[in-house]
């Protein structure tokens, strides 16, 4: 595990503007968490779903995702990410795919998604062109 919790603790917990984080393999399987992030078997099953949905074109759940027991409603999309919103602890997440692997990223307030964004698709742009 120790380049993905590279990416996980340097990248997205060092940028300071990520809280919580993991990278999973396409079928959810993790790679690597930050420390006490822990995403059950039906979460990463249904991240794994959704991105699938999502990211082929499809509509994806209008619902949302659980992410460590927290539930978050999707508040918009790109070609790669999915932005999400928990109003039950004014928290949100970022969900980008790469061509490998699934990178969330967990976020508290005062933090904002226009801060978080970059921090997750500057680490996605550098999985991509490393061929993940």
């Amino acid at each position: 595990m120790g380049e993905w919790q590279r990416y996980v603790d340097d990248n997205l917990i060092g940028s300071g503007k990520v809280d919580r984080a993991a990278i999973t393999r396409l079928d959810g399987e993790i790679l690597a968490a930050s420390e006490g992030y822990k995403l059950s078997a039906a979460e990463q099953s249904q991240l794994s779903k959704e991105c699938r949905a999502v990211f082929s074109g499809g509509e994806g759940q209008v619902g949302g995702l659980v992410l460590a027991g927290t539930k978050f409603f999707t508040i918009g999309r790109d070609e790669r990410s999915l932005f999400l919103r928990s109003d039950l602890k004014h928290a949100g997440a970022i969900v980008a795919q790469t061509n490998q692997c699934i990178i969330v990223a967990e976020y508290d307030f005062p933090l904002q998604v226009t801060e978080v964004v970059p921090v997750v698709e500057s680490l996605a742009d550098e999985l991509i062109n490393a061929a993940y």
